[in-house]
């Protein structure tokens, strides 16, 4: 499983939010004894935030080349802040008390997907000899739906089954033979469920093919 790190890209804040980000970071190392040596050193950091904010007032009714200059300011200090990130990150390894201590925001442990639930299924008429129409419940997280279908009686095994992808929870099968019955079934996807081999399918359905 992935660890946590000090998110070190800042490029989503604000103008105003990368100052008081940037602001607490410098604040919660302070002093700390979990980071005896920042690098860059904080001074380096507070300066850059300073400049910085004199751009960006500057900037609030100023000329094009005030706003060019508030940008080249945040880059600094954007640079600036990613590298004490790294820094953080090399120094707290897994620590996640360390990590915080620094006041920067922190990774979300990645959620774990697992086996989806089964999908609920309905199969209608289509507008056109041998087609049919598919609407398959919502299942969280899915990636797709993997429809199976195939005439009666049906085999044993899925892997003799046709199938059809769908990204969307409504669509349509074309091209089936009319006058014979067919049975539809389909299960959600992700990765994890897809790497596992290991699915949850519907209720099977059978219709008709007109």
């Amino acid at each position: 499983m992935r660890t946590q790190k000090a998110t070190i890209s800042v490029g989503k804040f604000r103008d105003n939010e990368l100052v008081n980000y940037a602001q607490k970071i410098v604040q919660k190392m302070t002093d700390n004894p979990n980071f005896t040596a920042p690098q860059p050193d904080l001074a380096t950091i507070q300066n850059a935030i300073n400049i910085y904010m004199a751009a960006l007032i500057k900037s609030k009714d100023g000329t094009k080349e005030d706003t060019a200059n508030k940008n080249a300011t945040r880059r600094v200090l954007e640079n600036l802040l990613n590298s004490l990130g790294g820094h953080v990150n090399q120094v707290s390894a897994t620590d996640l008390v360390k990590l915080d201590s620094s006041g920067f925001n922190i990774s979300k442990t990645p959620t774990v997907i697992g086996i989806l639930d089964a999908p609920t299924f309905d199969v209608h008429y289509g507008k056109n000899p041998g087609e049919m129409i598919v609407e398959i419940g919502i299942v969280p997280h899915a990636s797709e739906y993997l429809v199976l279908f195939t005439p009666l009686p049906a085999p044993a095994d899925d892997a003799e089954w046709y199938t059809k992808l769908f990204s969307k929870t409504k669509g349509t099968i074309s091209n089936l033979t009319s006058g014979i019955k067919y049975k539809f079934k389909v299960t959600a996807t992700s990765a994890e469920a897809n790497k596992m081999g290991i699915y949850n399918f519907s209720d099977p359905v059978e219709k008709f093919v007109p």
